[in-house]
């Protein structure tokens, strides 16, 4: 039996799935939100293949794989029921499907690093390990807003007016990081205007002496499990060193009490050269999960 395109009427049984998948590996393992794999499904960039494979008309095993054109990249992702899934196939499909559709694109895959099955699955289908990242939390975050110092100022960016902005921070102060490509306006106003869970109070602008140079993005990732979540920080390289990131992470934390969550969570790159996670251990996060990410081409 082949794999299918997922139907409408597969959302219920693959939320379910995928939060099984989930929880067998990592019993406190936060279960994703309806919406969140509603947003998979649908594409994260230009273009997905999200299929399931049925045994006996139960629901068994996802693939889904976000084509990422900017990268030159297919991001495989694979979900099974814990008793019954196949992880091999899940992968050669996703495999088969990138190299007909994008002959040339680099092939990604990632899992929990307590997935030990899943993990020598990526292996076995040739990718290796190139990177780790942690998911961190936040287990009592300050409710206080951080004093500034003077000629500082951190202002709520109006949502829609104000995207140029946010474009222009995004792209400047994370180019050298690991992964990031820059886009163009019209392409990052395509893909963000298709991201579900967006907060539209939840983007600020640090400002000195009246210039933008850093950037506070948290999301509703996290909301159903009453969490908050901090999706992006961002300092222009020029005005690091001087505390803007931890101004605008206690700023995101602030934030998030008063908002009613009970905790934050965020992801981070454990290689990354600006030493972020060191930043978020001594702000109160501690690392919940550790992510592998596998690649078919990149140097290790």
């Amino acid at each position: 039996m082949p794999f299918r395109p997922w139907r409408e009427d597969d959302v219920p049984e693959i939320v379910a799935l995928c939060n099984a998948h989930d929880n067998a590996i990592d019993p406190d393992f936060e279960d994703s939100s309806e919406q969140e794999i509603r947003d998979s499904l649908n594409g994260l960039y230009e273009d997905v293949l999200a299929e399931v494979f049925e045994q006996d008309g139960t629901i068994t095993d996802l693939v889904v794989v976000q084509v990422d054109k900017t990268r030159r990249r297919c991001e495989i992702d694979v979900f099974g029921d814990p008793a019954r899934h196949d992880y091999s196939r899940s992968l050669s499909r996703g495999m088969q499907w990138s190299r007909e559709n994008y002959p040339g694109f680099e092939l990604r895959g990632s899992c929990n690093e307590r997935d030990r099955e899943l993990a020598e699955a990526n292996g076995a289908s040739g990718m290796h390990v190139v990177r780790k990242f942690w998911t961190m939390r936040n287990p009592r975050p300050s409710g206080t807003f951080p004093p500034l110092p003077r000629g500082v100022e951190i202002k709520q960016a109006n949502f829609e007016k104000d995207r140029q902005l946010w474009h222009s921070l995004l792209m400047e102060s994370f180019t050298g990081h690991y992964g990031f490509t820059p886009k163009s306006f019209e392409d990052w106003e395509r893909v963000q205007r298709k991201m579900g869970l967006q907060d539209t109070t939840g983007v600020f602008f640090l400002l000195e002496r009246g210039k933008a140079v850093g950037l506070l993005v948290c999301t509703d990732h996290r909301s159903e499990n009453a969490g908050g979540f901090i999706d992006k920080i961002g300092v222009l390289s020029e005005y690091r060193n001087k505390g803007y990131g931890e101004l605008l992470l206690r700023w995101g934390c602030a934030y998030s009490v008063a908002r009613g969550f009970k905790d934050v969570a965020l992801g981070v790159d454990t290689g990354n050269a600006t030493g972020a996670a060191k930043l978020y251990e001594k702000t109160g996060f501690l690392p919940a999960h550790v992510w592998l990410a596998f690649s078919d081409s990149e140097a290790t």
